[in-house]
């Protein structure tokens, strides 16, 4: 684990956060919303993205799946599978190089093992993307354990997201404590 924490203090640059926080952009306001569009033809709902949802029943999530049609559940997968599962493992670096830097430059530092969280957000959502992958795969059989269970990593992966955004604000505000003091 300290080889771990070690690559992430090595590569938790300024350079590669910058980098890191307008490939999240891009993949927010372009990959994600238009990637159906630009290659399938096909336009999926937002309201039908599970992936959006902080938690859903078995009959919301094949009401949603039975809806997108055959193509649009074709979209969907290969939108799950050849931008999201990317996008999660590139946030969860980024996050993860976001608190490093904040602890860097705080009294915080001994608290590194914060920034794990980037990574359980990550975590939950390849689980997620999995179930619902699944699912889609096997409509019109419904697959109810494996649609709660993709419920629930859908509610930790939200769960670890906002405290992963509170971690960062907190630090953050540490950071502006600090600064402040230094003045005084």
């Amino acid at each position: 684990m300290v080889v771990f924490f070690n690559f992430l203090k090595l590569y938790a640059t300024k350079r590669n956060i910058i980098i890191g926080i307008l490939l999240i952009v891009l993949f927010n306001v372009l990959l994600l919303p238009e990637f159906s569009k630009l290659f399938f033809k096909c336009s999926i709902d937002i309201n039908s993205i599970l992936d959006l949802k902080f938690s859903y029943t078995i009959t919301e999530a094949y009401f949603l799946i039975e809806n997108l049609r055959e193509n649009g559940r074709n979209t969907y997968k290969l939108t799950l599978l050849l931008i999201d599962f990317p996008y999660a493992l590139m946030y969860g670096f980024v996050y993860a190089f976001i608190i490093i830097k904040l602890l860097n430059r705080t009294t915080l530092k001994r608290f590194y093992y914060l920034s794990v969280a980037p990574f359980l957000i990550s975590w939950f959502d390849v689980l997620e993307n999995s179930g619902i992958i699944l699912m889609l795969s096997k409509y019109p059989t419904k697959l109810n354990v494996i649609c709660n269970l993709t419920s629930i990593f859908t509610s930790l992966k939200w769960i670890f997201a906002a405290i992963t955004f509170l971690i960062i604000i907190s630090l953050f505000i540490n950071l502006m404590y600090l600064k402040a003091l230094k003045k005084n």
